[in-house]
């Protein structure tokens, strides 16, 4: 199973000059929680690997990119549309973390699954998004609204129509 996990602002904003605009520690904390579950494997597009400064731990790490100087930790991915093949057929669980670019290219070849949607009630001025999902998404569950350092959000966990 293909799962995208993503924190988003109301206009479905992720990233203000390629960094996240905001600080959650609880969705953090679940974002860490959930991609070491289910298979601890996550695909991350190289830019965004390059603002993590390395590879996540207790996480099998590939990391999309065109470049073939390896990576200390990472496993690289040249062939997007192979690499999801190989997760569909093969029954594995991957977590796509991000960034904008790889969460179209994957959503667009319709392989995601399920969304994993962190809902922040705000609006940063974000210049990367991620893509519309409703059309294809539906929602399967969500909870009730957190709120940290003066945020307010909800997690919610979408599934393919």
């Amino acid at each position: 199973m293909i799962r995208l996990i993503v924190a988003i602002d109301r206009k479905r904003g992720i990233a203000k000059q390629g960094f996240q605009p905001w600080y959650i520690p609880e969705d953090e904390q679940y974002f860490s929680e959930q991609t070491k579950s289910l298979g601890a494997e996550i695909l991350v597009g190289s830019t965004t690997y390059k603002t993590f400064g390395g590879p996540l731990p207790e996480r099998q790490n590939h990391v999309l990119t065109s470049n073939r100087t390896p990576l200390d930790g990472a496993h690289l991915v040249h062939d997007l549309g192979a690499f999801l093949k190989e997760y569909n057929d093969g029954g594995r669980d991957l977590w796509v973390i991000g960034g904008a670019n790889l969460y179209a290219q994957v959503m667009e070849a319709g392989k995601a699954d399920e969304l994993y949607i962190t809902h922040i009630e705000a609006d940063f001025g974000c210049n990367q998004f991620f893509p519309e999902h409703e059309k294809n998404f539906s929602l399967a569950e969500q909870t009730e609204l957190h709120e940290q350092n003066g945020f307010i959000f909800t997690y919610a966990r979408y599934t393919k129509q």
